[in-house]
């Protein structure tokens, strides 16, 4: 079956235009008469955009749309056609990219480097090597089985493992990197012959809302791709729940995941969950003076506004005061600031709220013993919602700083009598979604193979489209990019013939 764009003359009063990034998307058409959404940048608190948003019945129709889609044209799709279609969309972001590095600049406070290279290039060029990853992968998978099986008389004549879309996907992307995030798993559902309801995070959604006008410039059947921007949570709520939702992919705070997967739970659907962390980053003795650029590497990277970021560094205790010394001079000296401005090395956090978090977390370290050798302070008198990079030196994982996720850029040192300590000090988390270590390549093996985490970095580490990425334990479940990335979005059947 062929895709063809819709009719120019269907959408004639509101086909959306090549610029469109405030006006929500849903079955082919511009929704959304809900109350108005001021997007504000966390940089100097003005105002970016104001979003009319979708109200529960633009999310109803969304994903009535979403399911008349698949279970009509697009779901009798070839790979390829689907492949073609994906790989227009992505030309189309493409177009729009020096839009889109604006944006998510205004809108994140991300850095004007960090915007162009990972936010929006970076995005697109992972959902692109993605489209090759499923051109790769066999849609149907011989499945042997043994010639004297006792049960068959050896009788199969054919068995096989089907690879088949799920249904209606309904995706849930964190404002930390938005595109990034949601180009992760559209990109993999759609390939896989899924409908997609994609509902970004109020707090950045101007990036992600150019997924519409995108699917509707690159021809998507009405229906296929939706995007939809609420202030609150009732249509992420109602989509949670509708048992015409086949699965859920979200990214953000583990209580959020658990709260949607027990929203999900009566009808069944997947959840693919990617939460939390409180990663550690163990420095082995011969790797030490690595640390302290380590620490501010965190910092660097949105403010520490990164789940998989390593924000508990574990170093030998002999060299703990060393490493804080030099840590609290290399942090001292990071910029603060504008984030359109080359110098800045640091941007604000996303909100009031989660400088709050940071205040609060640091407050309640110093409670319980932690000193705060760096930083330590909200910056209000830089115009927005600014952090201070802060260092603080804890005795052991007992304090709350330990175990609770900031998301800022704090980070704590924590020093370790031996390598078993170590080891001990980072599993001592409910999460286990990233971790590192760095030092002599066997030795950091043979420790990250101890870490209990699904991804552990050593010596640094390869963040592409072709390793997967995922939590374990409280850090969710299911994973992203690579080929499991693909596979999270396809369900097996198996088949089996038999001779007569």
């Amino acid at each position: 079956m062929t895709i063809s764009a819709t009719p120019a003359d269907d959408l004639a009063q509101s086909a959306p235009p090549a610029d469109t990034l405030v006006r929500s998307y849903a079955d082919g058409v511009h929704v959304g008469t809900g109350r108005s959404l001021t997007v504000t940048n966390p940089a100097n608190l003005e105002t970016v955009a104001e979003v009319a948003t979708a109200e529960v019945a633009d999310f109803e129709r969304a994903v009535r749309a979403a399911r008349r889609a698949f279970d009509g044209e697009w779901s009798r799709t070839s790979a390829a056609e689907r492949t073609a279609i994906v790989t227009r969309f992505l030309t189309a972001l493409k177009s729009r990219q020096e839009l889109l590095v604006d944006t998510v600049v205004a809108e994140t406070g991300a850095l004007l480097g960090s915007g162009r290279t990972l936010h929006v290039r970076g995005a697109i060029e992972h959902a692109r090597k993605a489209v090759g990853i499923y051109a790769s992968l066999p849609a149907e998978e011989h499945n042997p089985v043994p010639l004297d099986d006792l049960v068959t008389g050896g009788r199969v004549a054919f068995s096989a493992l089907s690879w088949e879309p799920l249904g209606v996907v309904c995706a849930i992307p964190a404002y930390n990197v938005p595109l990034f995030l949601a180009l992760w798993k559209i990109v993999p559902a759609l390939l896989a012959g899924n409908t997609v309801v994609l509902r970004p995070s109020p707090l950045a959604p101007l990036t992600v809302l150019a997924v519409g006008s995108a699917a509707h410039e690159a021809g998507f059947p009405p229906g296929v791709v939706n995007v939809l921007v609420e202030e609150g949570t009732s249509g992420a709520e109602l989509m949670t729940r509708a048992p015409e939702v086949d699965a859920v992919s979200f990214t953000g705070s583990t209580a959020v995941g658990a709260a949607i997967r027990a929203q999900a739970a009566p009808t069944l659907k997947r959840v693919m969950l990617e939460l939390g962390g409180k990663s550690a980053a163990i420095y082995l003795p011969d790797a030490v003076g690595r640390a302290p650029a380590g620490i501010t590497g965190v910092m660097r990277a949105m403010a520490g506004q990164g789940c998989v970021l390593q924000t508990r560094v574990l170093v030998p205790e002999a060299r703990k005061r060393d490493v804080l010394d030099q840590a609290a001079s290399l942090v001292a000296a990071l910029r603060l600031g504008d984030p359109r401005d080359p110098a800045t090395e640091v941007g604000p956090l996303i909100s009031a709220a989660q400088v709050r978090r940071c205040v609060e977390h640091v407050a309640v370290a110093r409670e319980h013993g932690g000193r705060v050798v760096a930083g330590g302070r909200a910056r209000p008198d830089l115009g927005g919602h600014f952090f201070e990079p802060t260092v603080v030196d804890l005795g052991d994982t007992t304090n709350p700083l330990a175990q609770e996720e900031t998301f800022g850029p704090v980070v704590s040192v924590i020093g370790y009598r031996d390598l078993d300590h170590a080891v001990e000090l980072a599993n001592d988390t409910v999460y286990g979604l990233s971790g590192a270590v760095f030092g002599a390549p066997d030795e950091a093996l043979g420790v990250a193979r101890r870490i209990r985490s699904g991804t552990v970095l050593v010596n640094g580490g390869y963040f592409g489209a072709y390793a997967s990425s995922g939590g374990w334990r409280h850090s969710g479940e299911w994973r992203e990019r690579g080929r499991e990335g693909i596979r999270a979005y396809q369900q097996a059947k198996h088949i089996t013939a038999m001779s007569l």
